[in-house]
């Protein structure tokens, strides 16, 4: 996962972001574990007599309280003390990517999310210039945990033919390739990323799939020193022919390349990246895998892409591409899966991120998990970062959702040559969950299509 932090982020990584609340006086901080509170207490917790403003960051709640009222706030059980005082009108969010380009280190993680202090200003500033950062949102809710929603999520509907598709998922063959794609050093300038490309190319074609590879060049990357010469990159692509729609497209893609926060010439420090991103890869094979023995009225393409911490490069070139031959109106949805392997409370824990205007698709993806995968605990968005490769296809109008751990901000080994397959803690539940809600979504955006299709599968699979 990869923020970009020049020009390119108008580009690539914008993050927008609601006008920050009435100005208010700085007051001290406390964070309150809100996981599965309710919506009664979590309600009655942001309207108690001392607290003067609220933010929600999922599974954790900031409040901004009454001074005097401060060390009783410490005293209750799940709180914790926050960055000092603050007033909401200076908070800068943003998630954990790259901070070392940024110049500033976070004041407090909350929920996953990096807090910093800063003026209105420069705030709004960053805003406008696209950069990813967000002001608190007039409602103060960054994101919320489904389990402390008023509303309970309706369950999709239990189906056979949906449900034997995400049985097919397996969390120990997801490990197993996520290890062995952790093994090769994938940094987009080492030479190993060429056979880690084709690695990937055997395992779809194991799957059944066609393949092929979206070739591009990186060129022009400032962010190493010294600046490194052009390459020649490319997309490894699985191909599943649709039966009936041949020319509607599902895509389910990941990064596969790697790196390293203190090297990026890819040749002189170990770069493992095996939560960031080979977990996320690992997941499209194993989606493969799980549609194998499964015809699909839709094509489905399977891709991992490469040059993504260089700026999102792989995905943007090819939905460039799409964009000039005309084919991005083929693409009907995108799936984008980016470090999905680390739970350290074991609560699966997982984040679901899009844009406002597919907002409705958290509540569809929400159906899913409920129905298929009950064992995650959701947290949902439509105001977070797009710090991965799903962004490029948004921007494209084409409805995407990233399905990830909650923030990058909780793995410590986060683009360090510690990121290993024994590091990452809960990996094999948490990836198997979102494999699992992947699947069901999968499944009925590819096999289970409108009724005005000829199909077999609404009813059961040959």
């Amino acid at each position: 996962m990869r923020f970009l932090y020049p020009l390119v982020f108008a580009l690539c990584c914008s993050m927008a972001g609601a006008a920050a609340p009435t100005p208010t006086a700085p007051t001290p901080t406390i964070i309150i574990d809100i996981h599965r509170v309710g919506a009664e207490a979590l309600a009655k917790l942001k309207v108690e007599p001392s607290v003067v403003w609220s933010a929600e960051f999922g599974n954790e709640l900031l409040l901004g309280v009454e001074a005097q009222s401060y060390h009783d706030w410490l005293s209750r059980p799940r709180v914790r003390a926050g960055a000092g005082a603050m007033s909401p009108r200076e908070l800068l969010i943003r998630d954990h990517a790259c901070v070392h380009l940024a110049g500033q280190s976070a004041d407090m993680i909350v929920g996953g999310y990096e807090v910093l202090r800063q003026p209105p200003s420069s705030i709004l500033y960053q805003i406008r210039a696209g950069l990813p950062v967000l002001a608190l949102p007039e409602n103060g809710v960054v994101s919320r945990e489904l389990a402390n929603e008023a509303e309970p999520v309706t369950p999709a509907g239990w189906r056979a033919n949906v449900s034997q598709v995400v049985a097919q998922i397996d969390a120990d063959r997801w490990f197993d390739t996520m290890a062995a794609l952790s093994a090769f050093n994938r940094n987009s300038y080492s030479p190993n990323l060429v056979q880690s490309r084709d690695w990937i190319l055997a395992r779809f074609r194991e799957a059944g799939l066609a393949t092929q590879s979206f070739p591009f060049t990186l060129s022009g990357i400032t962010s190493c020193t010294p600046t490194p010469p052009a390459v020649q990159l490319s997309n490894p692509i699985g191909v599943k022919q649709g039966r009936n729609l041949p020319n509607e497209w599902i895509v389910i893609g990941a990064h596969y390349d790697s790196r390293n926060v203190n090297r990026c010439d890819g040749t002189q420090a170990p770069q493992p990246g095996a939560n960031d991103n080979a977990s996320g890869c690992a997941g499209v094979i194993e989606l493969a895998r799980a549609f194998a023995n499964v015809p699909t009225e839709r094509s489905v393409l399977f891709m991992c892409f490469s040059g993504e911490e260089q700026g999102l490069v792989g995905s943007r070139r090819y939905v460039e591409s799409l964009q000039g031959n005309g084919e991005i109106t083929k693409v009907k949805h995108m799936i984008n899966l980016d470090m999905i392997g680390f739970d350290p409370n074991n609560t699966r824990t997982v984040r679901i991120e899009t844009r406002p205007p597919f907002e409705s698709w958290l509540d569809t993806y929400a159906a899913a998990a409920t129905t298929y995968a009950p064992e995650l605990n959701l947290i949902r968005t439509s105001n977070a970062a797009a710090a991965s490769d799903h962004w490029h296809f948004l921007q494209a109008g084409v409805p995407s959702m990233f399905t990830w751990q909650n923030g990058a901000s909780i793995y410590p080994h986060y683009h360090r040559d510690t990121d290993l397959p024994q590091n990452m803690t809960g990996a094999r539940p948490i990836a198997g969950g979102i494999l699992k809600m992947d699947a069901a979504i999968l499944a009925d955006l590819a096999v289970l299509v409108p009724a005005s299709v000829p199909s077999l599968f609404r009813d059961g699979f040959e």
